[in-house]
């Protein structure tokens, strides 16, 4: 029972510190030792009372990844399956919370910043194609890098 209060205490402390998902929790907890059973009946005890929850941890994550380090949909959606989040979850929350406006734009946010950043401002070419390459690492798709490229260059 002293082992279970402490591993609650802990994963509250976790919370406390950001909202994190099931699987992080349960990670955290195998990391630091905890047995199998004392870790179900924590995450039961914090499901029961509402501490975690996928759909918002997607939805905060979602918001946040946007508005603090903006990034396209793929980047937001490999992180949240990395964070242990369902599939389903991580569908349904992209496509209500990122629209193609605001993917656009803060594409074209990032890509004016790197317009000022890139060293080959004399060869257009290859200062769009860098700005290309910095977008697909971001996680957009080739049509909203282009769509956002276009309207940069324009």
């Amino acid at each position: 029972m002293e082992r279970k209060n402490e591993a609650l205490k802990f994963a509250m402390k976790l919370l406390g510190l950001r909202k994190r998902s099931v699987f992080e929790i349960e990670n955290r907890l195998q990391k630091k030792g905890y047995q199998r059973d004392i870790i179900e009946e924590v995450l039961e005890d914090l499901d029961r009372y509402k501490y975690t929850n996928d759909e918002d941890f997607a939805e905060s994550y979602i918001n946040d990844r946007m508005n603090f380090r903006p990034c396209g949909r793929f980047l937001i959606k490999k992180e949240l399956k990395e964070k242990g989040v369902a599939e389903n979850i991580i569908e349904r929350k992209t496509t209500e919370l990122i629209s193609e406006e605001k993917e656009i734009s803060s594409a074209q946010k990032l890509a004016q910043k790197k317009m000022k950043t890139t060293r080959d401002k004399t060869d257009k070419n290859k200062a769009t194609q860098k700005v290309r390459s910095y977008l697909q690492t971001k996680g957009y798709s080739f049509d909203i890098i282009s769509q956002a490229v276009e309207n940069e260059i324009e």
